[in-house]
């Protein structure tokens, strides 16, 4: 029990050691100090704001850059573009790709084709077709059905 109320002793006087130590800095600094670290804060912040100023410009610059590069790269390329496609050898590398692309439609397209017809079913195209003829036959049927009731 005797240590109890030691420690409990101990921890009093080191809190009312650590209350009476506090002191305030403004106390004990003289006024021309605190002029001095006032102007310096001040010219602190001063520099700390152009700085910023200076890297909000630097970034608009760094984004303005990037856009007016981007135009000149696609104007380039555009360029570029329209002096290969006068190149023989590009045109007929073209007209050799869309001649191809043509082929291989009509391939699918004859497969495609084949399966339906091979499955006994009708392609969309045709059951469209086939819609709008009975929708014209239900049309005209509405109309005999109304000119015999009347």
């Amino acid at each position: 029990m005797a240590t109890k109320t030691t420690n409990k002793t101990t921890k009093k006087k080191a809190q009312a050691r650590n209350t009476s130590i506090e002191f305030n800095w403004e106390d004990i600094t003289p006024e021309w100090a605190t002029e001095g670290i006032e102007r310096i804060n001040s010219e602190f912040e001063k520099l700390t704001d152009e700085l910023q100023s200076r890297a909000d410009e630097l970034q608009n610059r760094g984004e303005k850059f990037r856009k007016e590069s981007r135009k000149r790269i696609e104007k380039n390329v555009k360029q570029a573009q329209k002096e290969l496609r006068k190149v023989p050898a590009i045109k007929r590398a073209e007209e050799f790709r869309s001649e191809f692309e043509k082929n291989v439609e009509k391939n699918i397209d004859a497969g495609v084709d084949r399966v339906y017809s091979g499955l006994k079913l009708a392609r969309i195209d045709e059951v469209k077709k086939l819609e709008k003829k009975i929708a014209q036959l239900n049309k005209k049927l509405r109309t005999l059905e109304k000119a015999q009731a009347a």
